[in-house]
């Protein structure tokens, strides 16, 4: 067969290249170094903005503070000036002059022999250096002062306070705040690398565990931290998980040796009338062999169509050609075909087979929208179903209640014990009873009406009929 059976991908099906490890090198790797470095990142920007905030607010109060003081000052000197005149400010401490014509008429002790502050009246507060001297440069000025200004009788009177207190508490603040935000920075990242560390160190141990669960070793199991959190939960829905594939698995292996056993007896009964034709020339009947080779490849055909549905069914890959479907339409053949069916007595399977009697009366009409052929085979399944259960009488109808559609088949056979009624959509399950009495069937039949109805978005019950035997209802969305 060579590679008949491999499927070689197609270039639109390969796997996308895997990047350079360059690319894969940007960024750290670790969700504990990413987390770390956001949260650094975050802290670092609202602390430094915060901070940067906070000095420029703390500048500007201490602005509007020396300039609610300077006005203070300028009416306390005001009044000396009413009082005494313009050498009334020289026995005076603080910074006041008395400017007339650009020229000094009158000042403070802490301002005497210095330049004129201001020259003409503004509006407000400013932020002067006191400058000594008519030959004083830039780097010759001494105190900053905050000053205000207004016109007296006797020039331009101009008073203020010192300003290197709030220069210097603004400057101290700044220094604790490039020491103070580095630190509370580091500490950040130091914190969170600790605490998310801590965090993840159940989900890297879920991952390990997990990463020793190998496919001949499901019944592993994840080690669960009893806690209702996020990792308690995690490691809930990984045993979960592991639960259900091991479930699957088992199914799986069972499914194939169920299948196998299935095969093998059509297999070895074709194989042993081929050998007695074979080694026994003229002893074996051509007609007799003829059919018994076309019963037993007819139901190894079955077995396999079956198994292919279930497969398809399986993957979710059954294609439906949905169009309106009379139901009724449907039931009426298959009542026609049950009437020619011959089971077997309900006594023994060597008896005389007996005749079949249908009751199609309750057959009403019924619409769905669905894939005639699938339904087709519903029914199909569970009449046969029926039939090789049946005693002597098999009963189909159909209706509309409630907007759904119903098909029910009733057979007054031996029924169905409570206990056995969902396991008997299971794949080759047979009841005791049918194994003993079944001829061809594989167990696979009912399995297939659950998917098919499954798949109409309908629903299969399993009930006792009045009769006494089985009863299966299938429902399916009516259509109008």
């Amino acid at each position: 067969m060579g590679d008949a059976g491999r499927v070689v991908p197609s270039r639109a099906d390969a796997a996308p290249p895997s990047p350079p490890p360059a690319a894969r090198r940007r960024g750290p790797r670790s969700l504990r170094a990413r987390i770390t470095l956001l949260a650094t990142v975050v802290v670092a920007l609202a602390v430094g903005l915060g901070g940067v905030g906070f000095a420029s607010v703390l500048s500007s109060t201490l602005a509007d503070s020396a300039a609610s003081a300077a006005e203070a000052e300028l009416t306390r000197f005001e009044e000396v000036l009413d009082r005494a005149g313009p050498g009334g400010l020289s026995d005076l401490d603080g910074y006041a002059q008395v400017v007339r014509d650009g020229r000094v008429v009158g000042a403070t002790e802490d301002v005497e022999g210095a330049l004129p502050l201001a020259e003409s009246e503004f509006d407000g507060s400013r932020t002067v250096g006191v400058r000594e001297g008519d030959d004083s440069s830039d780097d010759d000025i001494g105190d900053r002062v905050v000053v205000v200004s207004t016109e007296v009788d006797d020039g331009l009177l101009v008073a203020g306070v010192d300003a290197d207190g709030r220069f210097e508490a603004v400057g101290t603040t700044v220094v604790l705040l490039l020491v103070a935000v580095p630190l509370i920075v580091a500490l950040v990242a130091i914190t969170c690398w600790i605490v998310v560390g801590r965090a993840l160190r159940p989900v890297e141990r879920i991952r390990r565990e997990t990463e020793q669960v190998s496919g001949d070793d499901l019944a592993r199991r994840v080690a669960e931290p009893g806690t209702h959190d996020e990792i308690g939960r995690l490691a809930t829905t990984m045993n979960s998980m592991l639960d259900r594939l091991e479930q699957s698995q088992l199914r799986q292996r069972r499914f194939v040796a169920d299948a196998s056993h299935e095969l093998r007896s059509p297999l070895s009964s074709l194989r042993q009338n081929a050998e007695v034709a074979r080694d026994y020339p003229g002893c074996v009947d051509p007609a007799r062999f003829a059919t018994a080779v076309a019963d037993d490849s007819e139901r190894m055909a079955e077995l396999v169509d079956a198994l292919l549905v279930l497969s398809k069914a399986d993957e979710r890959s059954l294609r439906l050609k949905l169009r309106p479907v009379d139901l009724d339409d449907l039931a009426l053949a298959e009542a026609a075909r049950l009437r020619e069916f011959r089971p077997p007595s309900a006594g023994a399977a060597s008896a005389e087979p007996v005749a079949l009697t249908v009751d199609a009366s309750g057959i009403a009409a019924a619409r769905v929208r669905g894939d005639d052929r699938m339904l087709a085979r519903v029914l199909r399944n569970l009449g046969d179903n029926a039939a090789r259960h049946a005693h002597s009488r098999v009963t189909i109808s159909t209706a509309v209640v409630a907007g759904r559609s119903t098909v029910t088949v009733d057979d007054d056979g031996s029924g169905i014990p409570e206990t056995e009624r969902d396991r008997v959509f299971e794949r080759f399950v047979r009841l005791d009873e049918a194994r003993s009495r079944d001829r061809g069937g594989s167990g696979l039949g009912l399995a297939i009406v659950r998917e098919l109805v499954a798949a109409h978005g309908g629903t299969i019950t399993v009930g006792t009929s009045p009769r006494g035997g089985a009863r299966f209802v299938v429902s399916l969305p009516a259509e109008n």
